[in-house]
């Protein structure tokens, strides 16, 4: 009897023990809880333009072809911020990347005004500023037939503005006059580094060439 005893004494005590290393194991099984992408929620971005937008989604820009080069604008670029979890140096990571279906092709006169100076004997004005005693222009004749689309695809960073808005500037252009009327698309894809990759190509823009 006494054997019989101590045995069940052991198989409560293994029972025990066992519920205990089940529970401890379920407790280490619970889901971590991870910050969302960005602080919204979920990363977006926008583009926008200082020209009017019509009814049917299309920027009028309206440029000045009056001046001595081709006409360029700027577009204000605007993307939400990573969560501080996904932040370095309490930064947060986004840069936007442009691309265009809109190109037109270099002629042979292209062409750029250099101004020449003489750093001691030259004139100076008031201010201290060095007045050019000629004007020079080269031609880049050698550029003759490549084809230049109106974005450069190159990637640019987000950063805070003097508004406190997480934003960026893209220039589009210079646009030859034989363009004026033409429409074009302005896409951007956007990356946030939230440790891996976020990515989101999605937005697009149309222009008219007024």
């Amino acid at each position: 009897m006494l054997y019989i005893t101590k045995s069940r004494c052991n198989v409560r005590a293994f029972r025990a023990a066992a519920s205990l290393i089940l529970l401890t194991a379920l407790s280490s099984c619970e889901k971590e809880t991870f910050s969302p992408p960005c602080e919204l929620g979920d990363c977006n971005a926008s583009i926008e333009s200082t020209f009017i937008k019509d009814s049917n989604g299309y920027y009028h820009a309206e440029l000045d072809w009056t001046s001595e080069y081709y006409p360029y604008f700027s577009l204000d670029v605007y993307a939400d911020r990573t969560s501080w979890e996904y932040r370095y140096n309490n930064e947060s990571v986004v840069e936007a990347q442009f691309d265009t279906d809109s190109y037109f092709v270099l002629n042979d006169s292209v062409a750029f005004t250099i101004s020449l100076y003489q750093p001691w004997l030259g004139l100076w004005t008031y201010n201290g500023t060095p007045i050019p005693y000629e004007n020079t222009t080269i031609y880049l004749s050698q550029f003759d037939g490549t084809i230049v689309p109106v974005v450069q695809n190159t990637s640019i960073y987000f950063s805070d503005d003097e508004e406190g808005r997480f934003s960026t500037k893209r220039v589009v252009g210079p646009f030859p006059p034989t363009m004026i009327g033409d429409t074009i698309s302005i896409y951007m894809k956007v990356r946030w580094d939230i440790g891996e990759s976020l990515i989101k190509d999605h937005f697009v823009e149309k222009f008219i060439i007024e």
